[in-house]
């Protein structure tokens, strides 16, 4: 049996990613800088034979799904469960301004993330749920075959954390870059990862990461 293949990736970068503003389920656009982030990726990616190309519904990841999908003729299909969590009451307001109003919140938002629920808003646990959901369905969809979905930071890391069997707590351990790569083969019902946050097509981690601290 041909093993399945999806590839999972963030979409690009938007002004509120560099600003540090939660965005959750708010339809915030592509920067400058993401578009050329999309463009980078769709061309990464134009030798592979994808099958299929899915795609959150929110409008960031459109757009750089649209990118990958044109050049393999394929038309973008709308997958809801792997939207971006819902930050509730956190949705358009600045880190800054979080960690003032909800400070002991956050504090366990950093500690113990699966224990949190944000004020009106969605649990990992939940997030975790439907993205699982959405995996397996491309995978049952496209057995064999290589498909791509643009998604978002939270559904692609509660996905790693499953499938590498990972305690909650070391969620936060996971750094995703946008349009970071991060590919996952399935075959005879177990799943394994073959790469994470792969960012070549931007120049490499150092160049697609933020600033270190040397």
């Amino acid at each position: 049996m041909k093993e399945t293949f999806i590839i999972l990736v963030r979409h690009g970068a938007t002004e509120w990613n560099r600003i540090s503003r939660y965005q959750g389920r708010l339809d915030t656009p592509l920067s400058r800088e993401g578009l050329e982030q999309s463009r980078a990726l769709a061309e990464a990616m134009a030798a592979l034979p994808l099958k299929a190309v899915y795609t959150s519904p929110l409008s960031r990841a459109r757009a750089c799904a649209e990118m990958v999908a044109a050049r393999h003729g394929l038309e973008v299909i709308s997958l809801p469960g792997l939207i971006e969590i819902c930050h509730g009451e956190w949705e358009g307001m600045l880190l800054s301004e979080v960690e003032v109003r909800y400070a002991g919140l956050i504090r366990q938002w950093r500690t113990c993330p699966y224990a949190v629920r944000m004020p009106a808003g969605e649990s990992l646990a939940e997030v975790e749920e439907r993205s699982w959901a959405a995996l397996e369905f491309m995978a049952g969809k496209h057995p064999g075959e290589i498909t791509l979905a643009v998604t978002h930071d939270t559904p692609i890391r509660t996905i790693l954390r499953r499938i590498l069997n990972l305690d909650q707590a070391f969620f936060w351990q996971i750094k995703l870059d946008n349009t970071g790569i991060n590919v996952f083969g399935y075959r005879q019902g177990r799943w394994r990862v073959i790469a994470i946050n792969d960012t070549c097509h931007l120049g490499g981690w150092l160049k697609a990461g933020e600033q270190l601290a040397l």
